[in-house]
């Protein structure tokens, strides 16, 4: 298992940008390679507009402060977020009205160093009292705020992979075509709101990468590797 202490600190160095990690979230949409190359700009950039702008109307706030004044109900629980195998952190439910959000505080837990080593190392010379538990509390926080962006769009009647150009998925002859949207872009968008709106120095899918670099799942060269994918996709979309 690498130090993680110090990867946090070369993490720094790696040029880990939001338009490199949002591109790292567009890799994950299953219509990722049906995206011509010079229009994967226009998915990265616009869903961080999106999500920056709506963080505009929130500063200087609290998210639970939101949860508030917007009557939204939110649950902090230790249930097990397990769904068909995969490990929830998060998830907001459209079906009740208001919808609802319910983190899995258990399925956080393990990301406290990770946070810790990437997200707040300027505050830990400030902090130097900081427990597992605060760092659980800020974690909570992101992933409030990024249930909160997706009911911003949920309210608004429009997510943002709606909002932008659809591509092209199948075509039969010229009259039969399919389209469809990104929706990875929604994930983008709320990933920049949640950044903004928290002060974060990163996109906080960085904190995914972090984990599996720290419990060994990644390594350190995997990882330097994945990011100048995502940098010369950047780069070939400009």
């Amino acid at each position: 298992m690498p130090e993680f202490q110090e990867y946090g600190w070369n993490v720094q160095y790696l040029g880990l940008t939001d338009e490199v990690l949002a591109h790292a979230e567009l890799t994950k949409d299953p219509l990722y390679r049906k995206i011509p190359q010079d229009r994967l700009a226009y998915y990265v950039d616009r869903s961080l507009q999106r999500g920056r702008e709506a963080a505009q109307a929130c500063r200087g706030m609290s998210i639970r402060e939101l949860y508030r004044r917007e009557g939204l109900h939110y649950e902090i629980t230790d249930r097990s977020g397990t769904f068909h195998h995969l490990s929830l952190r998060a998830q907001i439910d459209f079906t009740k009205t208001p919808p609802e959000v319910v983190v899995y505080a258990a399925s956080l837990r393990g990301m406290a160093d990770a946070y810790r080593a990437v997200m707040s190392l300027g505050e830990q010379a400030q902090r130097s009292s900081s427990s597992q538990d605060d760092e659980l509390e800020r974690l909570v926080d992101i992933h409030l705020a990024h249930e909160f962006f997706h009911y911003v769009e949920y309210r608004a009647g429009q997510f943002t992979n709606d909002m932008l150009e659809p591509v092209e998925v199948f075509r039969l002859g010229r009259r039969l075509v399919k389209r469809s949207s990104i929706v990875q872009c929604s994930e983008i968008a709320a990933h920049a709101f949640c950044k903004e709106m928290m002060g974060l120095p990163f996109l906080p899918n960085v904190l995914d990468y972090a984990f599996l670099l720290q419990t060994g799942s990644l390594s350190e060269e995997a990882f330097s590797r994945e990011v100048e994918v995502w940098k010369s996709g950047r780069a070939a979309a400009l």
